[in-house]
C-alpha cells in the first residue's frame, strides 16, 4: 500500500490519521457482515489470514501502539520494550481464539478511548516521543498513530478487496 499520509506532522495529516483511526472499528464491523460464523475463521485466500486472524492481528498491533502512545504522553521519553507484536504479544493474548463479535466490541471500546485521548492533544503532545529498545530513532505520538492508521487501512483494503463490497477510508 502506498503510504499516502506524509511523515510530516501537520493539522491536515493528523486529521487524516484520526479519520482512519476513528472509522476502523465500524468499517471492520461492516466488513464482518460478509462472513458467516463458519467463514470468519477461513483464510481470505490461500495462504492469507482469516477474518478473525486479521482482527486479532490489528488488535495486537493496536495494543502495542496504544500502550506506546500513552507512555509517551505520561512519561518523558520512556523506553518502550521491544516485544514482537505477533510472536510474543499475540502468543500471550491469543485474540484469535475469541469470536469476531467479541473482538469487534473490545476493539471499539479500546479505540474510543484512544480517539478521545488523541482528540485532546496539543501539537506539542503529538510530538512527544518514546525510545524503543534496539532503535536509535525516537518516535513521536504522531509517528506511531500514523503507522497504526496506515497499517489498519491496508488490512481493511485487503478484506474489502476479497469481497469487492465495502471500501474503507483511503489513506
Amino acid at each position: 500500500m502506498k503510504k499516502s499520509i506524509s511523515t510530516a506532522m501537520s493539522r491536515e495529516n493528523i486529521a487524516r490519521v484520526m479519520e482512519i483511526l476513528t472509522t476502523t472499528p465500524q468499517t471492520l464491523a461492516t466488513l464482518s457482515q460478509d462472513f458467516t460464523p463458519q467463514t470468519q475463521s477461513q483464510p481470505l485466500r490461500t495462504g492469507d489470514r482469516s477474518f478473525i486472524e486479521l482482527v486479532a492481528h490489528i488488535l495486537n498491533c493496536d495494543d502495542r501502539t496504544t500502550e506506546c502512545i500513552y507512555e509517551a504522553l505520561l512519561l518523558k521519553e520512556p523506553l518502550f520494550a521491544n516485544i514482537h507484536v505477533e510472536r510474543e504479544w499475540g502468543k500471550l493474548l491469543r485474540y484469535e481464539q475469541f469470536e469476531a463479535a467479541e473482538l469487534l466490541a473490545y476493539f471499539r471500546v479500546r479505540r474510543t478511548a484512544l480517539v478521545r485521548v488523541l482528540n485532546e492533544l496539543t501539537p506539542a503532545q503529538w510530538g512527544r516521543v518514546i525510545r524503543e529498545e534496539g532503535k536509535e530513532r525516537k518516535e513521536s505520538v504522531y509517528w506511531r498513530a500514523r503507522g497504526q492508521a496506515l497499517h489498519e487501512a491496508e488490512h481493511l483494503s485487503q478484506i474489502a478487496t476479497r469481497f469487492g463490497t465495502v471500501k474503507p477510508s483511503s489513506a
